[in-house]
């Protein structure tokens, strides 16, 4: 199990300057809203009970130093620790705290291994940290690899590079992902502002770039108090998402990392705010609500939480939701934090 480090403070350029305009125009929620995300706070130094340095269990499937199987069909591939900007509420900051380079030669022809040895896995999520720290050189060597070991696999690069350094878009790089294809970016975007033509016109320019390149698209969101917890913010954002063109994947509940209950939406609100939600989307541009059960339970639709479609069963108690799978594992979520 990882030990709890500061997350550093790091503030990308971009984000800078989204703030500067914000401040500019007197925007004052939306720029609430962008500073919590990357400014370090004190609230960091609270740290619950429930809070977990490996919060989603990953050391449970880690099959290689870099390389994380938890779902039969999919792995994750850690290839930083790098990060444009550092999210304040990441729940895998006790690894991003490390700040560990990208992989290396032997780390990834262990990785490759596993792969020739593993074609039950169909797509890799290059995570970290963000890939995209990484070198048009180093990320192309990667995709090459991953072609010899699995020529068809899907590659999905999970990043914050729109939004934190689009800048990292330049033809070359959209180029180079267009030749390794089946490819998906994966961006994580958690509010409208983000991705505004006012004030991000960066970013916003970057997107439709992506998706006029034809390279797939699909983003997730995670649901933070005093950031985007409250209706009108998230239809905003998944409304001009998919006018975009942009797919609008998932929406996550926070996870029990330490020192980011200031962040976490109590998941009942979060229910109901979801349900709300949808009264104001079409199907095209909602998001699955979903929740990492802590310790290693995986994905969880929270819609389904009062139904029998769950592949575990649920009780509620005073305190929390508590799942059961059919080996009789168990795995809580607190309903407050």
């Amino acid at each position: 199990m990882p030990e709890y480090k500061q997350l550093p403070e790091k503030i990308s350029p971009q984000w800078y300057l989204l703030m500067k305009r914000l401040t500019k125009a007197n925007e004052t929620k939306a720029f609430k809203a962008i500073q919590k995300q990357c400014i370090a706070s004190d609230q960091e130094n609270n740290i619950l009970p429930c809070e977990l340095g490996d919060p989603l269990g990953a050391h449970w499937y880690t099959v290689t130093p870099r390389l994380i199987h938890q779902y039969k069909n999919r792995a994750l591939l850690l290839t930083t620790g790098m990060c444009f900007s550092y999210c304040r509420y990441c729940f895998r900051r006790s690894y991003t705290a490390e700040r560990e380079g990208f992989i290396t030669e032997q780390e990834l022809l262990d990785v490759c291994d596993y792969l020739r040895q593993h074609d039950e896995i169909e797509e890799i999520l290059l995570s970290g940290g963000d890939p995209l720290t990484g070198t048009d050189d180093m990320l192309e060597h990667l995709f090459i690899k991953i072609r010899e070991a699995r020529p068809q696999i899907i590659i999905r690069l999970g990043t914050r590079a729109p939004v934190y350094a689009p800048e990292r878009f330049t033809d070359e790089f959209i180029t180079l992902c267009k030749n390794y294809r089946p490819l998906w970016i994966i961006p994580h975007i958690n509010h409208p502002t983000e991705i505004s033509a006012e004030f991000s016109p960066e970013v916003r320019d970057v997107l439709s770039k992506i998706v006029d390149s034809g390279i797939g698209i699909q983003t997730q969101t995670v649901l933070l108090q005093g950031v985007n917890d409250d209706v009108s913010v998230l239809k905003n954002l998944f409304h001009d998402l998919t006018v975009l063109g942009i797919r609008p994947g998932y929406l996550f509940q926070g996870d029990l990392a330490p020192g980011t209950s200031h962040f976490r939406v109590f998941l009942e609100k979060g229910v109901i705010l979801y349900n709300e939600l949808k009264k104001e989307l079409s199907g095209l541009s909602t998001p699955v609500y979903a929740v990492d059960l802590p310790g290693g339970g995986g994905k969880i639709n929270l819609l389904q939480l009062n139904s029998n479609l769950l592949d575990v069963s649920v009780d509620k108690t005073e305190s929390a939701y508590r799942f059961t799978d059919k080996a009789g594992h168990t795995w809580e979520y607190p309903l407050e934090t």
